[in-house]
């Protein structure tokens, strides 16, 4: 149950960045409709939700300088397998499924939006190097920066990208698909 209430909580600020986003966008897509299709600037805007999201989670919210001393970094891989951590099994059960799922809607809406990163190894890589820069970034703002988040993240992102190539085999065809894929 914890893990709904805390997902249920990034949806409800995904929500509200989507609406004021919108509103700060709105301007925009008047400028582009005409020489960008509307399917196209929901992939972008959609992406950029989903990228903003992600970031008030695990960078801006809890934001803090913090001395090298109260730094932590965990490199060894799989730690959060076999160690309960002081937050408990639970909250710790919560952190590990929030990782993965948080990255499911960017690891599907990156190769929609970017024809070019329409390969599995493609967008592991972004969405690793991705992680990677929030794990970086975290350190230094009194988050841990944790191998296994990296690892959890990435195949969050992998998971999404799995979705995207199930729609294509679903959906290749049709013209709502080909539209979004700008096509």
């Amino acid at each position: 149950m914890l893990v709904l209430q805390e997902i249920s909580g990034y949806i409800l600020i995904g929500i509200i960045i989507a609406a004021a986003l919108f509103v700060l966008y709105l301007p925009v897509f008047l400028v582009l409709r005409k020489r960008v299709a509307f399917a196209r600037q929901v992939v972008y805007f959609l992406l950029v939700v989903c990228i903003i999201v992600i970031l008030s989670a695990t960078v801006i919210i809890g934001f803090k300088i913090v001395p090298v001393k109260n730094r932590f970094l965990n490199l060894v891989p799989f730690k959060v397998f076999t160690e309960t951590w002081e937050m408990g099994l639970v909250k710790q059960f919560t952190q590990t499924i929030a990782n993965v799922i948080m990255f499911v809607p960017l690891g599907f809406i990156f190769p929609v939006a970017f024809a070019g990163c329409r390969r599995l190894y493609k967008t592991t890589i972004y969405m690793a190097v991705f992680s990677f820069l929030i794990e970086f970034v975290q350190y230094f703002t009194g988050r841990s920066s944790d191998i296994d988040d990296l690892m959890l993240n990435t195949l969050g992102g992998v998971l999404g990208y799995l979705v995207f190539a199930l729609f294509c085999k679903l959906f290749g065809n049709k013209r709502f698909w080909k539209k979004l894929l700008g096509i």
